[in-house]
């Protein structure tokens, strides 16, 4: 879970809510809408521990056409656009270390030249984390372990900058509550805005159902790991937000440009460039690290979808050498390099996290249709707790989110239209339209599916032949 968000995403926070006790508010409460979703698919985990996770959930309440779009939109969307954008935040901070020690004058920010050699080393890191996972689970998880020892160590340090006598300025946390402020449009306008941003610093409780297959005592486990994880992850960006705060006024925050973003800004007030390199080059370590956790859980999808006769069958199979799934992965990173192209890191993020409530508020959902099925586990299945009051309110939370956003998108549509009509840029027009550019990458699943559909049967004739 933790990866690059709450490095990268408390600026727009910051610009968002008024004053830090909203700012806390907001981080809590998408923490706790996680564990309650963690919650739900924790239940259906110890029901169904199969490879696959979410999408065995989805398959097994609504069908395979369902299932399919969810995949679909996992794969081309929710993986492949996490990937891109935590490749950026990590290409950010590497070439602000590369900047740190070398002294080298990197491009400005926001220049062509600045763009292109940011895109290259974020193809780079791509490239190298498909690599070294597709030549075994081994040295990927050898990797996990090394990068996250970097995240823990970061997060640690700016945790601790909060207590340094002289560097930290708790005055800067008053005033506390205020609605006056930086809101644009009200308070729920705002909360919208910050939640987009939070949301993806989340992002990821869900990944522990891809691998219910391989966990042992799932029944136990599953969901003391779902728990737990959210619960712990609540905690340190509570602290983390804290010491931000302690070490930059939050007017400032709201205006930090630069690379590295806030964490860096943090960083250099509380430790100085010695300091700020330091945390910069474990910040990179941390985002290749949830960069690389995704590539490592990504195939288990495209298996459980081939298996199912409903993706290209060539990419659930495994390397004789290798053993892993080699096609899937080489796809995987692929399309998470193409993505690099296709927009820039918010514009990613939004995208990952609008097609990723869909399917969560979808996939609590189908928690009440198979309980109404009467589907139960063996002796000491986990059931989730608050039932049925927490799922119906994460599910109207999920879909009431959706359908603000995707309102909200189609209103922009007359705003671009103009901003074209009027010579402006494409990448400004685009700015809000990701809902409804998601919307429309789900519904090309539609005829993709019919033609996986259609081989299979075609495949089982012939056999039959």
């Amino acid at each position: 879970m933790i990866g690059s968000g709450i490095f990268k995403v408390p600026r727009d926070v910051a610009a968002s809510l008024p004053s830090p006790g909203w700012i806390l508010v907001a981080w809590v409460a998408a923490g706790l809408l996680a564990l309650v979703g963690s919650l739900a698919f924790a239940e259906m985990s110890t029901l169904y521990p199969e490879a696959g996770g979410q999408y065995v959930f989805v398959r097994e309440a609504f069908g395979r056409l369902t299932a399919f779009l969810y995949g679909w939109t996992n794969i081309v969307v929710i993986n492949s656009a996490s990937v891109a954008a935590i490749a950026f935040v990590s290409a950010e901070y590497l070439l602000c270390s590369f900047g740190l020690v070398t002294g080298c004058a990197l491009p400005a920010e926001g220049t062509t030249a600045y763009l292109l050699l940011y895109k290259s080393v974020t193809v780079f890191l791509i490239a190298a984390l498909t690599a070294t996972n597709a030549v075994g689970v081994l040295w990927g998880a050898r990797l996990q372990n090394v990068l996250t020892a970097a995240k823990l160590l970061v997060l640690g340090a700016l945790i601790a900058g909060a207590l340094l006598p002289g560097r930290a300025h708790l005055e800067n946390l008053t005033p506390f509550w205020t609605l006056q402020g930086s809101m644009d449009g009200g308070l729920v306008r705002a909360f919208q805005v910050a939640f987009l941003s939070i949301f993806w610093a989340y992002d990821g409780w869900y990944l522990l159902g891809f691998s219910c297959a391989e966990i042992r005592e799932p029944r136990r486990n599953i969901p003391i790991g779902f728990v737990l994880g959210v619960l712990v992850v609540v905690a340190v960006y509570a602290l983390v937000n804290l010491s931000y705060f302690a070490a930059i006024p939050l007017g400032e925050m709201a205006r930090v440009v630069g690379p590295g973003g806030v964490g860096a800004e943090a960083a250099r007030r509380f430790f100085g460039e010695i300091g700020l390199l330091f945390i910069a080059l474990g910040v990179f370590g941390s985002a290749l690290g949830a960069a690389n956790g995704q590539i490592l859980t990504g195939p288990r999808l495209c298996f459980a979808m081939a298996r199912d006769g409903l993706f290209f069958r060539p990419l659930a199979d495994v390397h004789p050498r290798f053993l892993t799934p080699l096609r899937a992965i080489v796809v995987q990173g692929g399309l998470s390099a193409l993505c690099v192209f296709a927009g820039n890191f918010d514009d990613l993020i939004n995208s990952v996290v609008f097609a990723a409530w869909i399917f969560y508020g979808l996939t609590v959902v189908g928690l009440f249709i198979l309980r109404r099925r009467g589907v139960a586990g063996g002796a000491g299945t986990f059931r989730m707790p608050g039932y049925p009051i927490l799922p119906f309110l994460f599910a109207l939370f999920a879909f009431g989110f959706v359908i603000y956003s995707a309102r909200e998108s189609a209103l922009q549509v007359q705003g671009s239209l103009k901003i074209i009509l009027e010579g402006g840029s494409l990448a400004e027009a685009m700015k809000g339209l990701y809902p409804l550019l998601v919307t429309g990458i789900i519904l090309l699943g539609v005829p993709f599916y019919i033609a996986f559909r259609r081989a299979g049967a075609a495949g089982i004739t012939h056999r039959a032949g």
